[in-house]
């Protein structure tokens, strides 16, 4: 019984975790500033962590705040980089 009532447990975390994902992917995708295909969300244990690139240092501070507003999240992790927009060479 202990097995089982641990397997549920373990399913339901991940089954919160990947809502919390989807969530945060949600909002990244409806942000004007954010790129969804540039950040990777990952969500473990009401953990997120926050990975890829992003334009500005502001970015940043914006994803975070975005996850952290997410029902479930008990934590932010970001290992976000500023990766500023390729400027266009004048010949």
């Amino acid at each position: 019984r202990r097995e089982a009532r641990a397997a549920g447990h373990a399913l339901a975390d991940a089954t919160a975790d990947a809502r919390i994902t989807g969530a945060i992917k949600a909002k990244l995708v409806a942000s004007r500033d954010l790129s969804a295909l540039n950040i990777s969300v990952n969500t473990t244990a009401g953990v997120v962590t926050l990975s890829g690139y992003v334009a500005s240092s502001e970015h940043i501070a914006k994803a975070i705040v975005l996850a952290m507003e997410t029902e479930g999240v008990r934590e932010v992790i970001s290992t976000l980089q500023v990766q500023p927009k390729a400027k266009p060479r004048t010949p």
